[in-house]
């Protein structure tokens, strides 16, 4: 039959997953094992840093199972996004990786390794350049000189260009930098001549694995069968099943437009995309449609760092405190900014309340006084110690604070640990969001081939 297969380990490379499910999913002749190994979800500090989200033992033991199985099926393994934000320091490591497992396994391969960090002169140059400021995904500070200085590595999100020159030039073994989701499933069958909406639109069913299948699990596997007119998606676990319902429902993940989903490129188009249940497992999709746009275009991400930040954690069982908790913080905050000038000193300080709105803020719809509060009490400073120094200024106020009808002047939080001030380290926020217009998709992705012998 005329189809290509893929196989997905995990939606998250580093966690874990079911491995009996996985050698299931490759007893099916897949044509390639794909693995998603990064993204933006850990937030701003890890593109900020360039390191990895989990320690490099558990990259290793997931990555040692699916190299192994994808050499032993003699396919081709993908894997995108190395390690968190792609940048190059993050691609050594899970290359360092690659390279040991196959010291230690007897493994000879050819494997390309492609950049996506963007070095900064070059990207200043570009933008330049430019015959308009580049789009921004967010960000109000257009891109400019200063504002790339600031951040750490930028890298640019590639699509499936990339992947589809280094399948060509006999990779057997890819790793990649910073890449979209759902491009490190669609290169092979896209290379292959295969509708790329189709492959798209799998590719993002592949790349969070059993979260589109019911159980829903990210450490469960998924497979993906792409022939010329539809899709086929199951769970690489006997005893999960993929619905209409929960196909469709992760089609719509991380959208802004349940319809239209934007890529490097282009837009895939799931207007008339069509869902139906092929047995009590799998799923059958059409209609996907890949539309290119007239500029080819992909997304920068960066990071710049706002300084330091320090949290004290604490309890509130008090109704009475619970009750006057606003006007607290409010005085608090201004006694803060007396003490400290935090303003004027490039220091912020925060509050949230988990219980009561730490997740909705003001659109929290319940407005009930809850029976106990976790406050946590955020500090952001040029420094460590001045963050620290105003966290814990704040929470010694908050401590032995007067409000109205209160009946003691001390115990009225509660402390889960010592020391109370915790000094978190550097602290970032996403400040380059921006799409870099391209001629060529692959021109600031650069390649390169490695005979790696045991």
């Amino acid at each position: 039959m005329d189809q290509v297969i893929g196989v997905a380990p995990s939606g998250s490379l580093g966690s874990g997953y079911n491995v009996a499910a996985f050698q299931r999913a490759m007893s099916l002749g897949p044509d390639f094992v794909g693995q998603d190994a990064g993204s933006t979800d850990m937030g701003p500090y890890y593109h900020g840093t360039g390191t990895p989200f989990l320690p490099r033992a558990t990259y290793k033991h997931d990555l040692a199972i699916m190299l192994r199985a994808a050499r032993a099926a003699n396919i081709p393994l993908v894997i995108g996004s190395a390690l968190t934000s792609g940048c190059n320091t993050a691609l050594a490591t899970a290359i360092d990786i690659i390279r040991e497992l196959a010291r230690e396994h007897g493994l000879s391969f050819r494997m390309a390794t492609i950049q996506a960090e963007l070095e900064k002169a070059d990207l200043k140059r570009r933008v330049a350049a430019a015959t308009a400021p580049l789009d921004a995904l967010g960000p109000d500070e257009p891109l400019s000189p200063g504002l790339i200085d600031r951040c750490g590595p930028i890298v640019a999100q590639m699509g499936v260009e990339p992947f589809i020159k280094a399948l060509d030039a006999g990779a057997e073994v890819i790793v990649a930098g910073r890449a979209c989701d759902d491009a490190i499933f669609a290169a092979l069958p896209v290379l292959r001549g295969y509708d790329p909406g189709l492959a798209l639109h799998c590719g993002k069913i592949l790349e969070c694995a059993g979260l589109s299948a019911i159980p829903y699990d990210l450490g469960e596997p998924m497979v993906g069968c792409l022939r010329r007119d539809h899709f086929v998606v199951e769970p690489g676990n006997a005893a999960h099943r993929c619905t209409t319902v929960s196909v469709a429902g992760h089609s719509l993940y991380e959208r802004g437009d349940f319809e239209l989903q934007p890529g490097p490129g282009g837009v895939n188009d799931l207007s008339q995309a069509s869902f139906e249940q092929v047995d009590a497992r799998s799923v059958r999709v059409r209609g996907s449609r890949f539309v290119p746009d007239r500029v080819y275009k992909v997304k920068l991400e960066g990071a710049e760092p706002l300084g330091f930040r320090s949290i004290v954690m604490v309890g509130i069982r008090d109704p009475i405190m619970i009750r006057a908790l606003d006007g607290l913080l409010a005085d608090t905050a201004e006694r803060a900014e007396q003490r400290f000038g935090m303003a004027a000193g490039g220091m912020r300080l925060r509050f949230r309340a988990y219980g009561r709105d730490a997740v909705m803020g003001p659109l929290e719809p319940e407005r009930a006084p809850p029976r106990e509060i976790g406050l946590m009490i955020e500090a952001l400073a040029p420094s460590q110690e001045q963050a620290t120094a105003v966290a814990m200024y704040v929470r010694g106020h908050l401590q032995h604070a007067h409000y109205d009808g209160i009946l003691t002047t001390a115990g009225n939080m509660a402390y889960p640990f010592s020391p109370f001030g915790i000094p978190v380290g550097p602290a970032y926020r996403f400040a380059v969001y921006h799409l870099l217009p391209l001629a060529d998709p692959c021109e600031i992705f650069p390649m390169a081939l490695e005979e790696v012998r045991n």
